[in-house]
Parts: C-alpha cells; structure tokens; sequence
C-alpha cells in the first residue's frame, strides 16, 4: 500500500465509516496479536490540556532517556503528526505500512463493503507502531469521552491522567458537567493509579470517588506548588516545590496561566511514575520543560507583524487563550481572526475571544465540511461588534486582511477557534505565503 492510497483509505473512512465500538475494537486487536498489552501506556483524558500534558511529559521522559511514542489528535497538517517517537514523525512507508495491516483486519471481520472509523483506524495505527518500533512509554490521548473511546481497550495503563473538565461534545458526554467527568473517568482502571487536574471540587470528587471505588491510588496536582516568577510573550518562568522536586528558575516554553496548571499536572504525574518504578529527577523535568514544543498552541509564527496561533475550540479554551491575550499583550493592539466549527457551542466562544480584540476578521478553515459560516460568526455579535469587523471566507485571504488593517509596530494578529483553521494557517504562513 501507497501513502497515498493509504491516506485515501482515511480520508473515505471519515465519510463513510461508522464507529464499530470496543467490541469491535478488541476483536480487531485480537487478530493483530493484541500490541496494546504490549505497551506501557499513560492515558490521558479530559476536556482541555490532553495535547499540552502529553508534549510536556513526552519531553521529559525523552530527557529520562526513555523512547517516548505520542498519539494525538487532531494533526494540523498531516496525518503523521499524530504518531511520533521521541519528536519523530511516523515515515509514510511505516504509516502506510499500519494502515494496511488495519485494512486486513478490517476486511477479516466486516468484509469488503465496511470499514472501522477514521479515530478508530488511527488509534490502531498507534497500537501497531508503537508495539512494532518497541517504545520504552507510550502517551496515548483520548479522541473524545474516555469509558466508549477508541482507545479504552487498555486493561492496565501505568497512568490514568484526567485533565481539566468542560462543557464540549455535550451531543455524546452528556448535558451536565457531572455527566461529561463521568464519562472521561471511565478510562480509570482497578488498581491503576490515577492522576488528576485540578478541576473545581464538583468534578474533582465525582472523578476521585470513582478512583477510589476501584482501589487507583490518586495523585492530585493540588498537592504541587508552582511560583511564577516571570511570564513573557514565548515562556513561562517558575519554581516548584514538592517533597520529591525542589526546583527553580524552571522555562517552559508554553505560555498563559492554563499551561502552568497543566505542568502541575505533569509533575503530579511524574511523582506517581516513581511509584511504579520510572525515576524522573529534577534535572529532567528541568530540560524537558524548556525543550517542548507544542504547535498551534500559543505559537508565534511571525514577527512582523507578530502572528499567533491558538487552537482554542471551545468555551474553555477561548476563556484561557483571551486571558492570554489581555495579559500578555495588554499595550498591543488585537486583530482576531477567528473560524470554528459550526458542530461547537460557538456563541460564547465568539463573544469570549472577540473580547480583546478591536478588529475581527471571522473566517472558517478550507477544511469546510462542518464549518460555521463566517457570517454566523459575525451574527452572534449583533450591535456589540467592533467597527472595524470583516468577513472572508478564504482563510488565507482572512489572514491577508488582517495583516493589512493590522499595526506593525502596534499590533498583533492572533488567529483562534479551530484547529483545521490553525492547521490551515500555519501551512499559508510556512510557505511564505502571506
């Protein structure tokens, strides 16, 4: 099999294949030898911050001198960003590769005329790569929910880890934030440790008795202590202390005050790794925070004038990417140029990310199949929009609109909402396009 046609087989599954569940999926394992009892694997679930937690921690145990496999999701650009080994990229012949071993499978259990689909293919690319190229960890994301996701046919992750809990994907979690950190705390695992955010006391205890009912020890990133000492435009400064790591003048080169909670996390879950034997010592941490890279997170693209791009795509995210904005760039003018899918809450979002800018741009990604129009976008608003607001519908003539009203000196141009719309963006401006 071709990257291409591989890459064809995904794109026809993202239409026509219907999610086959876990039954389905451990049979297809089954026929593959089952690599995922192979792997030792940190699960990572919840709303927010699955991507930040999993570049941070995938950088410090690559510090650790351990070979770290990554799945996540989405990619921004291509397919392969979603499988890497200590920062590499799946190559297209291993991809295409996996993907025909899927094809195999699949065709042994529902013949020629059906298919798994498109987030459950991928997550068995990730189980028969990582198991084939023998990863020391694995750092596997949940694609959405946790108990009915893909991926939870783990029987025994070294790490169940549940990030911050939000309000998104209401249509299959469920209506209440209750129901939606039930559902992610389904990836914890009987005598699994579990480590979790530091969400409000509502969701905290409904995931920690869960936890506890069955016997996961619980490591709570309410019991790190981070002090921030300096925070700019490129990173974040800050000293930790716990009983285990006692370290300053820690660079993370992530940024806004969501990414320190984040790191609490990270280190919360670095402590639980030295219970079940996996040292990671300060010096570590320290280099691997200084070291990560997380694109369409934060990321500045260009300079003149600065670009910035943030995949914040729902309400939780666009509240911590606005306070970004209005901390970080507090004495700069802000060009928002923003498109979303049309399948999200949107309405808050848009109202919360327009709140620091004095000019709009709303577009939507080229990748349009669910995209809200721009002009819903800007509907939303009503008479409380900006004066100087625009419509574009070609995302890249939107950029190029924003960067003609847009001050060199004065301002900022920074693109949010959809990660195909940052995916779309980052490629425009890669190329020298803009």
């Amino acid at each position: 099999m071709t990257i291409e046609t591989a890459q064809q087989y995904l794109l026809e599954s993202y239409g026509n294949g219907k999610k086959k569940g876990l039954e389905a999926m451990s049979q297809a394992l089954g026929l593959l030898g089952n690599p995922q009892d192979d792997l030792k694997i940190i699960h990572v679930a919840g709303t927010n911050g699955k991507g930040s937690f999993c570049a941070m921690m995938a950088a410090i145990l690559r510090e650790s001198g351990l070979q770290t496999g990554c799945f996540i999701s989405p990619h921004l650009e291509v397919f392969n960003e979603r499988f890497t080994i200590n920062n590499e990229m799946i190559s297209d012949s291993d991809f295409a590769e996996c993907i025909s071993k899927v094809v195999e499978v699949s065709r042994a259990i529902f013949g020629d005329n059906d298919t798994f689909s498109y987030f459950e293919i991928l997550t068995l690319v990730a189980f028969i790569y990582f198991q084939q190229k023998q990863v020391d960890i694995c750092l596997l994301e949940v694609g959405i929910g946790g108990r009915l996701d893909s991926t939870n046919v783990i029987k025994s992750p070294l790490l169940s880890v549940i990030m911050s809990i939000g309000m998104d994907h209401m249509e299959i979690l469920g209506d209440t934030v209750e129901l939606i950190a039930t559902e992610k705390a389904g990836i914890i695992k009987e005598n699994c440790p579990v480590v979790l955010y530091p969400n409000d006391d509502l969701v905290y205890n409904i995931i920690a008795d869960i936890a506890m009912s069955k016997n996961a020890k619980i490591h709570s990133a309410r019991d790190i202590d981070l002090k921030v000492s300096k925070t700019t435009p490129q990173a974040t400064f800050f000293s930790i202390y716990h009983e285990y790591f006692g370290t300053a003048n820690i660079e993370l080169n992530l940024v806004g005050q969501h990414q320190l909670q984040n790191a609490s996390v990270v280190m919360a879950a670095a402590v639980a790794l030295r219970d079940v034997g996996i040292s990671i010592d300060a010096e570590h941490i320290k280099r691997g925070l200084s070291k990560v890279y997380w694109p369409g997170r934060m990321e500045i693209v260009n300079e003149n004038p600065v670009i910035i791009l943030e995949g914040a795509h729902n309400l939780q995210g666009a509240q911590a990417a606005a306070h970004s904005m209005k901390t970080l760039f507090a004495d700069k003018e802000i060009t928002l140029v923003m498109g979303i899918m049309e399948d999200k809450e949107y309405n808050e979002v848009v109202k919360t990310l327009v709140s620091p800018a004095s000019k709009v741009v709303f577009t939507k990604p080229k990748y349009d199949f669910r995209a809200a129009t721009p002009a819903a976008l800007a509907e939303v608003l009503g008479r409380d929009a900006p004066k100087d607001m625009h419509i574009e519908d070609d995302c890249h003539m939107a950029l190029q609109k924003a960067i003609e009203i847009t001050d060199n000196k004065n301002g900022v141009i920074f693109c949010s909402g959809s990660l195909y719309l940052i995916g779309d963006l980052r490629s425009f401006v890669k190329e020298g396009l803009c």
